[in-house]
């Protein structure tokens, strides 16, 4: 039963297929163009294609207009012949027949000829339309097929490229002739390979940034518990601003402020006879002591200026 192809667009790759190797005349007289012939595609079934599964084209409706480039690899930026002629029967499919250019890319395909290189060709076709038969029989290219197969109706070919074996290992095309299908089987695995190995990527992407989190969150509420284990020990309530502040500090500058903030606390207790206002922070009352008694000699001046020298190294952590 035949089907109209529902699939998503499918990627360029889907329609470049390998076919044959090129037959690259030998060089006879000096300035003489470079021919070479191919066939571009056999009319048989493609089987097991990474995209399409078992694929054939129709040659009664195939369109292939010469004069028709011939790249290197598909890449427009690589001309390196030009396709003269074509003929097309379901005995020996589609041919076609060119010559090199003088350029760089055309003496390129012919050196390497020359030195043995096997220079193979790869199509790109453009359907006019597209049939997927799911069951039964249908005859094309004068042989009769079986369901599922994927037809290529009125396809059209927009160029032939020059392209290195195994350089669509990457499944960007597979053998427009009659390959067996553990050649395809392979292209198969890759994919899947390569679709494994990106989900297992997102995967240890998706756990670092979860664990990122999590030990973000375990530091701001160990700093939350540790700000309030410190206005306990100082008997002390810190304004929201200040609790912000501690908060955005890294860790060795929270345990420097803290630290200092223990030290002022020593001996800093209110006595009734120096009791100031409730608002008064008690951590800094026994520097406003010192600095209201800055005038005495002996000791308590010494003591002062020690303690100021604190303060300053603690505003300075501050910053």
């Amino acid at each position: 039963m035949a089907g109209i192809n529902e699939k998503p667009d499918p990627p360029i790759s889907a329609y470049q297929f390998k076919t044959n190797l090129f037959d690259i005349e030998k060089s006879t007289e000096e300035g003489k163009k470079r021919t070479f012939t191919g066939v571009a595609y056999s009319g048989e079934v493609i089987q097991s294609h990474y995209y399409w599964g078992d694929v054939i084209f129709d040659l009664d409706t195939i369109k292939m207009k010469t004069p028709l480039g011939a790249l290197i690899d598909h890449d427009p930026g690589r001309r390196a012949g030009v396709v003269r002629s074509t003929t097309n029967d379901h005995q020996n499919g589609l041919k076609v027949a060119g010559d090199l250019l003088s350029n760089k890319n055309g003496q390129e395909v012919a050196q390497d000829s020359d030195e043995g290189y096997p220079w193979e060709m790869s199509v790109y076709i453009v359907p006019g339309s597209i049939e997927v038969f799911e069951k039964g029989e249908v005859v094309v290219n004068g042989r009769t097929l079986k369901g599922p197969v994927t037809i290529f109706r009125n396809g059209v070919i927009r160029e032939v490229s020059f392209c290195a074996l195994g350089a669509d290992d990457n499944t960007s095309a597979v053998a427009a002739s009659h390959t067996p299908k553990q050649f395809n089987k392979q292209e198969d695995t890759d994919v899947t390979e390569l679709e494994q190995l990106k989900a297992d990527n997102q995967k240890l992407t998706t756990e670092r940034d979860n664990a990122v989190t999590e030990l973000k969150q375990f530091k701001e509420t160990k700093r939350t518990e540790d700000i309030a284990a410190l206005e306990t020990e100082l008997k002390t309530q810190f304004s929201a601003e200040d609790k912000t502040a501690y908060t955005a500090m890294d860790d060795s500058t929270f345990a420097f402020a803290a630290k200092q903030l223990r030290q002022f606390s020593v001996g800093g207790q209110q006595t009734p006879s120096t009791t100031q206002s409730n608002q008064t922070n008690p951590v800094l009352a026994h520097l406003f002591t010192h600095q209201a008694n800055s005038g005495q000699a002996g000791a308590g001046q010494a003591q002062g200026s020690t303690l100021d020298h604190a303060f300053n190294q603690f505003a300075a952590a501050q910053k």
